[in-house]
Parts: C-alpha cells; structure tokens; sequence
C-alpha cells in the first residue's frame, strides 16, 4: 500500500512542531523564575516549580484558587483583570509587588504580565513570570540608608571637609560641609569650582606646603599643619589630612577628601609654651637654652664670614644684700630693669639671657675688632651706674663682667662661656665694678686644645678615662633604682677633667666613637661585677651622641658588648637627644626598633629643650623622658615653669612613659615633683655623681636601713 503524497512530510511536521512544544514545555518548566498561567476569572490554570519553590504553596493549593493565596492584594487583581479585559494588543505589566510565602514571610517579587489571546484577538488567559527580588530590594534600602547616614555624617562632622577634584590641572571643590563655612567663613556656593589652596593665599612660604604637593602629585595620603585665611581674612591653623578616593575598580583616582581641623589654639598654646620654655619668664629675655641655640647659631655664622664673637658673662655686684634689704618683689623689679638697660646697650641682632639669679650673657656678634668688646662692656658698666628707683627709693648697682671671645678663646659655647666665668670671678677677686678679657693663665688647669685631641687619644689608649655615676632616686619609696654613668678625665698632671672640656672635641674629631663604646663596655663591666658581688639590680643610663647614634651597625656593636661583657642589657637605659631622635625621622625609627629589640630601654633626654612633634612621639618606642634642668631650677617659685614640667609629666604618663627629672637641688624641688606625679629624680640634693665604688657603698647603706 502506498502512502499518500505529502504524508510523509506531514508525519515529520507535527513531529518537529511536538519536539518544540516538549522543549518550550520543559523550559517554561525548569524556568529560575516562577510562572503562572491565569484563566480570565483570574484561576491559576498552571503554574511551574520555580513559582512553588519560590512560594512554598503545593501545586494543589494554588490551581483553581480564587483569590490568589499568596497576594490577596486587591490592587494586584485588579490590574490582572484590566488586563484580561483589555482590547490593546499590546496588553502588558511590569511592577514590584510585595507577596506572602506560605510560612508567612513577605517577600518582593518583580512581576511581568502579559495578556494571551485567541486568533480573533480577545484575551483567554494572563501569563505572568515572577523573579524574587527581596535581596536587591534590601540592598538597595542599605545602600539608601548607608548613604543617608554618610550624608548625614559629613554633614554634621565638627571637623570642616571638603572634596576635590584630582586631575592633574584641575583641583577644583565640588563639595563642602557646613563646618568648613562656619571655620573658614566662605559659604559652599562662594567656593565650588575653586581650587583648594585658596586658603593659604599668598603665604607660600610653608614648608609643610610641600608635604600636600606631594601627595596631591603621588595620589596619596598626606597631612601638614599650615596657616589659612578665612573670608574675613583673620588667620586659623589647619590641621589639614588629605586622602584619594578610588573609583570602583580601584585603579584610578578621581577625588581627594580634605579634613580640615582647626588647631589654632593647640597652636598658640604650643607657641606659648616654646617662648616659656625658650624665655626667662621675669624679664623676658633668653633663657639658657635659648642662649645655647644662639652662640651656637652666632659661631656657625662668624665661622663662614671671618667675624669675631663676645661672650660677656655679667653679675650684679652685693645683689643679695639689696635683696634682702628691700625684699624678692624689689630684687625683681631691679632685675626687670638691669634687663631693659642690658637690652638698650646692644643691638637687635645680638642676644641678652638670663641665666638665673643676677646673672646675665651677652651674645655680641659680627664685631670688626675684638677690642669694640671693651667699649661696649664700658657702655653697660656706665648704664647700670645710673640710679635705679625700686620701691620707692634710688638704689645704685654695678657689675662684674668677664668677657671671652672667638674663635681666640674656644670654638664652642660652653667654653666660651666658662672662660667668661673665669674672667668675671678675676674681676670680683679685685674689685668688682669692672670687665677683664679671659687670658689663658686664668684657666691654668684648662688643656690647650691644640694638644687636646692627642692628649685625648693617649688617654683612651692608657685607661685615663673613669665613669662616675649619678643616683637615679625613685620617688615613691626614695630609694635608688638607677644611676647615670658620667664620663670624666683623670689627666695625670691636671687631675680630673670634666666632659665639658672635651666632649665636643671629641665629636669633632670622631674621638666620640671609642670612647663612647669604652663608656658602654665600662658600664656593663661595672653591672656585672655589682651582680657578682650580690648588689642589687641597678639600671644604669647611658648617654648616646649623636654621631655614635648615626652608625649604621650600631645594634650590632652594642650587642657585641652586651655578649662580650656578660651584661644584661635589660639592667640598660639608652640616652638620646631630642634633636638626635629629629634628624632623620624614618632612619630614627629603624634604629630605635634594632635597639630595642636587644632588650634595652631607651630614654628621650634633656625633653622640652628641642622640638619633639606629639605625633613622632607616638611612633618612637621611647620608655623614659628626662625633663630638662632648666624647668627645674625654678620649679618651686616659677608658676610657669611648674606647668610646663606638670603638662610634660601628664602627657608621658599618658604615653605610658616613665619621668625623670635631673638638676633637683631642694626639696622643695623634690617635693612638687612627686606631687606632679614625676617617677624619678636625679641630682645634687641627692647625691653627686660618685665613683664606682662609692655608690655601692651608698647602695648597701640603703639596704642596711630598710625594715
């Protein structure tokens, strides 16, 4: 039997439109989103798996169910009747619908919805494909909220910020906060669009300008304190951070965030307490350490011009008889004007200190001849005679000064100034109310310095060298727990030598080197023959010059005495400068980590004289700062100088630091020190620097006497 023409290409027709009805049948199916089909009352004829498992209804409890289980929302039927209804052939819905599992929970479907109609175009059923978007719904309320909260934050921040653009030609502000108009005064529509340096106006001369530059340049973080202008053009210091925002692939950077916080009265307090800690707080004029920047400024300038340098070292002659005739108010009001006369005798570019008490220095720099001195000693000797009325009566003083001079004399303050001691005792010897020059035979125990630095190498090379140590007394208890080791000279035809008359020639000409490490092995030797010998555990300090400091194998070398010793270098405490710590910052602190991981402690010595930043402070692994001699002379009667010693006790203790105060000489000292809080003190109240052997016996005495 024979088939029909066309049966057969018939037959493979409907096989094919079957194979596609079974493919498009189990991919609405095996769909991820969920499908309904809707009759035109609004019965669910079908549904797939991906709308149950969305939904967790069964399959029984959603076909032929009227309203529908899961939304009962009468505005969701609605539009589905409209749709059913409608005569547009383009009849279709998209929204977001919020629904009900099974279980309860709500969740958000996004809904499209299309109408199915007949070939004569009248709808017989809805079609609608559901996705579960509650996590995007969610993450986008976050991101809402997130953004609100940071919007609000920025808003409300005390701290003034702004945010720039970061093209390479265009810094221009495209955001300020309310805080940033009421610091600077300039409203945000007064300043979107202008670059931000606009603050700084014309005063570029900031060095820390450079540190923002560079990070601007480098698409990094940065920070510098600078002065700002605000609108009404009074000055505020900045305490500015910078930071890059990255776009979302974190490749390119497109803005920089600026953190404006101002510092101006941290600022003037800082400044105050430098003029205090810089400044006589009687009579305003330079204190000792200010006295030693300036001769050290004055010989490095007479040095590269061929000048000559005074030194003039002035006390008043019988002082404390009118002191105590008249009383401490009328000895300062003589003082405050023996100040104003000393300051009118010279001029604006040399320097008048106070050292203390009645004794002033005069800095006279860039003299032609170094016999002007002379004519300006007589010139402050015939001021000072004029009759000074204090308390209501003339009173008369004069003076004895002494007068050294570079580079004839010496090379470096300290010994200009103690051969201006010299002379200005020889004037007391023989009258006082006069000014001698120093001559050498004043100083016939004083080495010459040619011969010094050979003197010096024989003397390290024939042990002449000794370590005296100073007691380090703690507060709490008054015992010693510590000791300073003092170098000192035993010159075999002058006698002991202080370091004042050689340190210096030492750093200059790299003596400081073996001896420093000769100071080191003599202290560990010394540790471990006090720990044979069962004294009790002693932590010696040990001061670090600055050139000893900048070795670069200086962990090594001062743990190969540690090991060739025996010592133990816990029993150890590192002195180091302010300006030693400075110099180098980043270099600094490797060097700090390499010593302490040796097991020392490291002390920040002479503090307050230099200038520490609070934010290195924090960096360093400093465990001790020393306060400086100079704010303790006048502790007990100078107001001022009890508070700056009180600020610098409060803020280590902040830090974790121990305190050290060196110089105590009362106990009157002594006392407001403990008050304050200070750990420990050292000086001549207590003990002086001793020998070796000596502070064992005082150790033992202390032992002797405790209960």
């Amino acid at each position: 039997m024979t088939a029909e023409p066309g049966t057969t290409l018939d037959s493979e027709l409907q096989r094919l439109t079957r194979s596609r009805m079974e493919l498009l049948a189990l991919a609405v199916e095996q769909s991820p989103f969920g499908i309904i089909i809707m009759d035109t009352e609004g019965r669910v004829e079908y549904c797939n798996q991906g709308f149950i498992t969305m939904s967790g209804f069964s399959q029984a409890e959603i076909i032929g169910v009227t309203p529908p289980p899961w939304n009962p929302a009468e505005s969701t039927n609605a539009t589905y009747r409209s749709l059913l209804s409608s005569h547009n052939q383009t009849g279709r819905w998209n929204g977001d619908v919020q629904s009900r599992r099974k279980d309860g929970s709500l969740y958000w479907e996004r809904q499209v919805a299309s109408t199915l109609r007949d070939a004569n175009g009248k709808p017989t059923h809805l079609i609608v494909v559901k996705e579960d978007v509650s996590d995007r719904k969610v993450r986008r309320a976050d991101y809402a909220q997130t953004r609100h909260l940071l919007e609000k934050a920025l808003a409300s921040s005390s701290n003034g910020i702004m945010i720039t653009r970061s093209d390479a030609d265009d810094h221009s502000i495209v955001y300020v906060n309310p805080a940033f108009e009421r610091i600077t005064g300039y409203r945000a529509d007064e300043v979107i669009g202008l670059e931000g340096r606009f603050l700084v106006r014309d005063d570029l001369a900031q060095p820390e300008l450079e540190h923002i530059r560079s990070a601007l340049r480098g698409k990094r973080e940065g920070q510098a304190t600078l002065r700002n202008y605000r609108k009404d053009g009074s000055l505020f210091w900045n305490e500015l951070h910078i930071a890059p925002v990255r776009d979302l692939t974190g490749g390119a950077t497109t803005h920089f965030v600026s953190v404006i916080n101002e510092v101006s009265e941290r600022v003037r307090y800082q400044h105050a307490l430098e003029y205090q800690a810089n400044h006589d707080s009687l009579t305003g004029l330079a204190n000792r350490n200010l006295l030693n920047d300036r001769i050290e400024q004055a010989i490095a300038w007479a040095k590269r011009n061929g000048h000559v340098i005074g030194v003039m070292l002035l006390d008043l002659d019988h002082f404390k008889l009118i002191n105590d005739a008249s009383g401490h108010s009328a000895g300062d009001a003589l003082l405050k004007e023996v100040a104003h006369r000393l300051t009118a005798c010279v001029r604006e570019t040399d320097t008048v200190a106070r050292l203390g008490g009645d004794e002033f220095v005069i800095i006279l720099t860039d003299l032609p001849q170094p016999g002007d001195v002379d004519r300006i000693a007589e010139k402050i000797l015939s001021t000072l005679s004029r009759p000074t009325e204090v308390v209501g009566r003339d009173v008369f003083v004069t003076a004895s000064i002494g007068v050294s001079l570079y580079p004839r004399d010496g090379d470096h303050g300290e010994i200009l100034l103690r051969y201006a001691d010299m002379a200005m005792y020889r004037v007391k010897e023989h009258g006082r109310n006069s000014v001698r020059q120093f001559v050498p035979e004043m100083g016939s125990t004083a080495i010459s310095r040619l011969d010094m630095e050979a003197a010096m190498r024989r003397g390290l090379e024939r042990g002449e060298f000794v370590l005296h140590y100073q007691p380090k007394i703690d507060l709490t208890t008054l015992n010693i727990v510590g000791a300073e080791a003092l170098v000192r000279w035993q010159h075999p035809q002058i006698g002991l030598v202080h370091p004042i008359e050689f340190i210096r020639m030492a750093e200059e000409t790299g003596l400081i080197l073996p001896l420093g490490e000769w100071v080191l092995a003599e202290a560990c030797r010394q540790q471990v023959l006090w720990r044979q010998q069962g004294a009790a555990p002693l932590k010696i300090a040990i001061n670090m010059s600055a050139r000893q400091f900048r070795q670069e194998d200086l962990a090594e070398r001062i743990a190969a005495v540690f090991t060739s010793t025996g010592a133990d270098p816990t029993q150890f405490i590192l002195e180091l400068t302010e300006s030693m710590v400075m110099h180098d910052v980043d270099s600094t602190l490797v060097s700090l980590r390499a010593l302490k991981t040796l097991g020392v402690s490291l002390s920040l010595d002479d503090f307050g004289t230099g200038y520490s930043s609070l934010s290195y402070l924090r960096r360093f692994p400093i465990d001790e700062l020393k306060i400086d001699r100079s704010f303790i002379n006048d502790i007990h009667t100078n107001p001022d100088d009890a508070a700056i010693a009180g600020a610098i006790v409060a803020m280590a203790r902040s830090l974790g630091l121990s305190v050290v105060a060196e110089g105590v000489e009362k106990q009157e000292q002594s006392d407001l020190l403990a008050a304050l809080g200070c750990n420990q003190v050292q000086g001549y109240f207590y003990a002086r620097p001793m020998t070796a052997s000596a502070i064992a016996e005082r150790l033992q005495e202390s032992l002797e006497k405790r209960p």
